[in-house]
């Protein structure tokens, strides 16, 4: 049957990342993922002993007490809700990609009086674009997280993101269910500008460079250790974190020390922040990193969900 066919298509995005490759759980990107880790056992030791590699490796993969502790059980209780929610409500409903877009090709013709700019579809002009929805959509990504931080309603609900103690690739799914459903709202205003846009230049065509359906940036960003930035490995990426996030930053974004709060808001640009004149690199910071909140509701399956104060 049809909706059999579809509640498996959502199951297999939402309850199986591993096989969804604009997921940063997707296998790839976890792959990559420990590799990175290799790296940063070798920077962190200069030792580079293939066998004492994977003997440090196995030492932080392998450990009970990091993957089922107080914390991560939370973490999952909480992946689970939002996956079903997701699967239900969210995705029927609140997915307004279409509708966005609609309204961005109606504001065209109402300012200009043109239905399309007719734009060609070289490779230089889809690469300009597939940059500008990537811009784009990560700075509807850091405004989001910067508002979730600064309205005391929807802090009270970003709250149960920040109160992991303990921080690993599930941690990322750790939002209370309103703020999945916001973040849901997010993505269909991000994709259906773009869509939007896209259809009004190219003469109703819409194209970008993609990996595996994928815009190619967005790709390469979970590709890139991204899995390590809820995680106990603090990789620096140097002078680049200038320009990008790295894992280290935003572990500084989830410390419980004082003079880091409100800081290193961006996704995957440093650019954000940079110009909010909230960004904290790597090496301004000595001191060992802590994470968590001192509410004791937030640690608390039922009272993280039921009960916002």
């Amino acid at each position: 049957m049809i909706w059999q066919d579809s509640l498996l298509k959502w199951f297999d995005r939402f309850i199986t990342p591993i096989d969804d490759p604009g997921s940063r759980l997707f296998h790839v990107n976890l792959i990559m993922s420990v590799l990175f880790m290799g790296l940063w056992i070798y920077l962190a030791t200069k030792n580079s002993s293939p066998s004492y590699i994977l003997k440090e490796l196995k030492r932080l993969l392998w450990r009970k007490k990091y993957w089922w502790n107080r914390s991560t059980q939370v973490d999952y209780k909480i992946y689970l809700v939002n996956s079903a929610l997701k699967i239900l409500l969210f995705i029927p409903f609140l997915d307004f990609s279409y509708r966005f877009a609609k309204l961005t090709i109606q504001g065209w013709r109402s300012i200009t009086g043109m239905d399309y700019v007719h734009i060609p579809s070289t490779a230089t002009n889809i690469f300009i674009f597939t940059v500008a929805a990537f811009v784009i959509d990560d700075f509807l990504r850091f405004a989001h997280h910067r508002f979730m931080h600064k309205v005391p309603f929807l802090w009270r609900l970003h709250k149960t993101h920040h109160s992991a103690r303990i921080l690993t690739p599930i941690s990322l799914y750790r939002n209370h269910p309103l703020e999945s459903a916001l973040s849901t709202v997010r993505n269909s205003l991000s994709t259906g500008l773009s869509l939007g846009t896209f259809m009004v230049f190219f003469d109703g065509n819409f194209d970008l460079f993609t990996i595996l359906g994928i815009n190619v940036f967005g790709f390469i960003f979970n590709f890139l250790a991204s899995n390590l930035r809820h995680s106990h490995i603090d990789l620096s990426f140097g002078p680049l974190e200038w320009i990008f996030i790295s894992p280290k930053q935003h572990q500084v974004h989830h410390s419980t020390d004082p003079q880091y709060f409100d800081k290193n808001f961006g996704v995957s640009l440093a650019l954000w922040d940079g110009l909010n004149k909230s960004l904290v690199l790597s090496k301004q910071v000595s001191q060992k990193l802590r994470f968590g909140l001192s509410d004791h509701h937030h640690q608390s399956f039922m009272k993280i969900i039921f009960k916002l104060k």
